[in-house]
């Protein structure tokens, strides 16, 4: 049964995923920052967060700004290898982990934490992990393009 919901909610990510991306918005996002390529970065990390924090669904967030950014990957002449916006994209899947997020709830209960310890550790910590990751993509584009 909790199998079933999860195969759901992934397939359900994905189908978002490829609606968006059917819709032409990457060459929008392309066209609106190909003066500042860098930007892009950033922009996949929060498009990731926002997904994750309203959804709740790390695997969700991750497949629907795949879906947007990923007419960027192969037709945007990119200053940097497109890992770069994958890794943003994971980073950005890390953030703000709360109560709609399963993966919080496994290890509230199997740490023994109350919610509210739960929201004072784990949160937080994630997004030091989720906005250090960012911090560290950035330098390593500019320093190590793989152009």
């Amino acid at each position: 049964m909790s199998g079933g919901g999860i195969i759901l909610i992934t397939a359900a990510g994905g189908a978002f995923g490829g609606m968006l991306q059917q819709t032409g918005i990457s060459a929008k996002i392309a066209d609106m920052t190909k003066d500042y390529q860098m930007a892009l970065i950033p922009l996949a990390f929060l498009i990731a967060a926002v997904v994750r924090t309203a959804q709740g669904s790390a695997t969700v967030a991750l497949i629907t700004a795949s879906g947007i950014l990923s007419g960027m990957a192969g037709n945007a002449n990119l200053a940097f290898h497109p890992l770069y916006l994958g890794l943003a994209i994971g980073c950005g899947s890390k953030l703000v982990p709360w109560m709609n997020d399963a993966g919080f709830w496994i290890i509230c209960k199997l740490s023994n934490l109350t919610e509210q310890e739960a929201l004072k550790t784990i949160s937080p910590l994630l997004v030091v992990m989720g906005l250090t990751g960012l911090v560290v993509i950035l330098i390593a584009a500019q320093v190590f393009p793989l152009v």
